[in-house]
């Protein structure tokens, strides 16, 4: 058995040997702990690099996916956006210009939007300069959009939460915006705009692009484009700017209402100091030298307006009866609808060549003034007013006016080509004695008789009451008598009679005016305009020859290609007999007739006719020189009885001393000439009650000799003898048709007639009695001569 000691020995060693174990366990443990936080580390770090190479992948997987989203949304958007119309951006509202027979402009027209249209060649290379520099100074490099304008525009979008402080639009981009009118605020605008903007640069030229966008941009004070705006602004066309004119147009881009220098004071500073910015930005870019920059920065600008702004002007009657007319011909020629025809005269830039003589519309515009002639009555209406000039060799209106009063705009109601009214007494030329001229069966002097007859239910009167008996057509004509009109009528046949006037330019009239009352005496069913009537009249002044009437000569298109032509149609309608008959007849109205003391027309010879409706609703002269014929109406819109007018009082008509005005106005420094007789025309002496070959009793007639030279048709001079004049024998005690037994018969001359008037006219006592002496019907008592004394008293057996 072991000791004590030995045991305590033992568990000393055992101690020692356990301190030693765990010393060595502990160093043991030591190695094995450092070990370890490397391998975690490493193990660490492979595990964050999985979950970085982990995350890596998703996020690449997340914008594969996103990418494809993106993609898709984009796609999405571009393809429901509508490209550009190259048409449309290149047309987009341009002015239309109209101008008279010499190529001075007279109006222009456009809808809402004031544009002329200034190719690429023709800008000023400064002002392209200082567009690009302030507006897009990458403009020649990039290809519709500016990757560095818009990766800061977006950022400023993100930094701002979506309110960009910095514009990333291109000029190809602004061009796009403006042609689509695309003004959404949004990204998907964006995308838009940059699709439209890249697809437009793969199409048109950098030049092409400018000049749209120059023609389009809208610069303050009612301009769009460069070319008003230089007039607006500068008051001279674009091609004459300066390189300071140009840094303003260019700074007006930015904001062209804020920056009107007409606006405000503070708005004109506004354009002065971003001009100046202009100005600093070509320096900067190496558009211009120091030098150009010190000149253009010290340059006063002057800021000058036209005398009549083209935006600020009201059109021309005539002007307005020319885009009619246009309108019409688009409408037929092109085969457009109206609202199309309309839309292209607004928008499309055309150039229209009238046939307006400006000098004859100022003698218009003139006669026009007169406060006497038109004014407002005590019930509130105004005294209204239509006139036409003619050059009848051409057909062309070369003045009108559609209303006396104030026009304040365009395209209001034109009384001269659309208001139709009565022509009264002016219809008997058209519709009466021309018709019985053109048949032969009628000549200014051969007679018609002023006396009461019927014709069906309506007996015609005369506007003075009373009936001359027989007259001459020419006499019937100057002094306006309604009886021989309705005679003459007659003479020539209703239909031959329509028929005339409306080849002679009466359009308007219809089937129901296929009568007397309408053709001789001018009530019209549907009335008359005084484009037609002055038409009509021109035919005559013309010699026969039917001229279609032109406002305009040629349209053409903004790059001068031709769209519409209206030539001259000439048609002989008349013998030209007929006309030089109707134009001497119309001169005995002005030297004797209705118009005499009123239509002074000086050495110049001059033809026209007075014309009044029976309620005196209606009043017109219409006549002619060898140069022009005018047509000129006076009324009032709601048709009421005239009567006395202030100034005037009830004669002569308003559109008499207007007829007188202009005429004398626009012959003025013409050469005197006649009208020229053609060879168709003779003299020839004859009755000029019957109109037939004279015979003793026309030359004893009681008046005194009855025959006349006058002219007539050659092949219409009459072989008939007069069969209205007859010699008889009358009793010199009775004045009755004398017996065998009246005791001294005289032979007198005598007018007849195949039946008896209800009212006698001014003539009948020039008329052959019908009854015989009733004193001397038998033979007297004869006593021989042995049967009586010296004395001569009978003796008695």
């Amino acid at each position: 058995m072991r000791k004590g000691k030995d045991i305590q020995k033992d568990n000393k060693i055992e101690k020692k040997q356990l301190f030693k174990f765990k010393s060595i366990f502990k160093k043991k443990n030591n190695v094995k702990d450092k070990t370890t936080d490397a391998d975690q580390k490493a193990k660490n770090k492979k595990l964050g690099w999985k979950i970085f190479k982990i995350f890596l992948f998703t996020m690449i997987a997340l914008c594969i996916i996103g990418t494809g989203i993106v993609f898709g949304v984009i796609s999405g958007i571009i393809d429901k956006t509508d490209a550009i119309d190259l048409e449309e951006l290149q047309l987009l509202k341009l002015t239309s210009f109209v101008y008279d027979k010499d190529g001075t402009e007279i109006g222009s027209i456009y809808d809402g939007e004031n544009r002329v249209s200034v190719e690429y060649k023709d800008l000023p290379k400064t002002l392209v300069d200082a567009v690009i520099s302030i507006e897009d100074e990458r403009f020649f490099s990039h290809g519709g959009v500016d990757i560095k304008r818009t990766a800061g525009a977006i950022l400023s979008y993100v930094i701002n939460s979506g309110d960009s402080t910095s514009g990333g639009s291109t000029i190809t981009q602004q061009l796009v915006k403006v042609s689509k009118a695309d003004d959404e605020y949004s990204w998907t605008r964006k995308i838009r705009e940059w699709y439209r903007a890249i697809s437009l640069e793969n199409i048109l030229t950098k030049e092409q692009i400018l000049e749209s966008y120059l023609n389009t941009i809208y610069l303050g004070d009612g301009a769009h484009g460069v070319e008003i705006a230089s007039q607006n602004y500068f008051g001279k066309p674009l091609k004459d700017i300066n390189l300071a004119e140009s840094a303003i147009l260019a700074a007006a881009i930015q904001t062209p209402e804020a920056t009107n220098p007409y606006k405000s004071e503070e708005a004109k500073k506004k354009l002065l100091d971003r001009k100046d910015l202009v100005l600093k930005q070509m320096l900067k870019l190496g558009k211009i030298s120091q030098e150009q920059y010190d000149e253009a920065s010290k340059y006063e600008v002057v800021f000058r307006k036209e005398s009549v702004s083209v935006s600020e002007r009201v059109q021309t009657y005539f002007v307005d009866a020319v885009m009619e007319q246009v309108i019409a011909d688009l409408q037929e020629q092109k085969n457009l609808d109206k609202g199309q025809a309309i839309k292209m005269l607004y928008s499309q830039g055309l150039k229209i060549y009238t046939t307006q003589d400006s000098a004859v519309q100022k003698a218009i515009d003139d006669a026009y003034k007169n406060a006497k002639l038109f004014y407002t009555d005590k019930k509130g209406d105004f005294m209204q007013s239509a006139m036409v000039v003619m050059d009848q060799s051409t057909g062309n209106v070369v003045g009108l006016i559609g209303g006396a009063d104030e026009k304040v705009a365009s395209r209001t109601f034109n009384r001269a080509t659309q208001a139709y009214r009565q022509p009264g007494s002016t219809m008997k030329p058209l519709g009466a004695y021309g018709p019985a001229f053109e048949q032969g069966v009628l000549a200014p002097g051969m007679g018609l008789d002023d006396s009461q007859f019927t014709i069906g239910n309506w007996t015609p009167k005369n506007y003075y009451g009373y009936f001359n008996g027989y007259v001459t057509a020419r006499l019937a004509i100057s002094k306006s008598m309604n009886i021989p009109a309705v005679r003459a009528n007659q003479r020539a046949g209703v239909d031959a009679a329509y028929l005339f006037a409306k080849n002679a330019g009466l359009v308007n009239l219809v089937d129901a005016d296929k009568n007397s009352a309408s053709l001789a005496l001018g009530g019209v069913t549907k009335g008359l305009t005084v484009l037609e009537m002055a038409n009509a009249y021109s035919t005559i002044a013309n010699g026969g020859i039917y001229m279609t009437p032109k406002l305009y000569t040629k349209v053409l298109d903004k790059d001068g290609k031709e769209i519409l032509k209206q030539d001259t149609t000439a048609k002989r309608v008349m013998k030209d007999s007929t006309a030089y008959m109707l134009i001497d007849s119309l001169q005995t109205v002005v030297k004797t007739g209705t118009g005499a003391g009123i239509i002074k027309p000086g050495k110049m010879p001059v033809g026209g006719k007075t014309g009044n409706t029976n309620d005196d609703k209606d009043q017109w002269f219409i006549g002619f020189s060898p140069y022009y014929t005018i047509a000129a109406w006076n009324g009032y819109d709601d048709p009421k009885p005239i009567g006395y007018r202030t100034g005037v009082g009830a004669y002569p008509y308003t559109s008499m001393v207007v007829f007188n005005t202009v005429m004398n106005a626009i012959n003025t420094g013409k050469t005197v000439k006649q009208f020229e007789r053609p060879a168709s025309i003779v003299n020839a002496s004859v009755c000029k009650v019957s109109g037939l070959v004279a015979t003793d009793a026309c030359r004893n007639d009681p008046r005194g000799d009855q025959t006349a030279t006058d002219i007539f048709a050659v092949g219409s001079v009459p072989t008939k003898t007069c069969d209205i004049h007859k010699s008889v024998s009358i009793c010199s005690e009775t004045g009755l048709l004398a017996t065998e037994f009246c005791p001294t018969p005289v032979t007198k001359s005598f007018i007849t007639r195949d039946y008896v008037p209800g009212v006698k006219p001014s003539d009948w006592n020039f008329m052959i009695p019908t009854e015989t002496c009733k004193v001397h019907t038998k033979a007297p008592v004869v006593v021989p001569p042995d049967e009586v004394d010296i004395y001569g008293n009978p003796i008695n057996p």
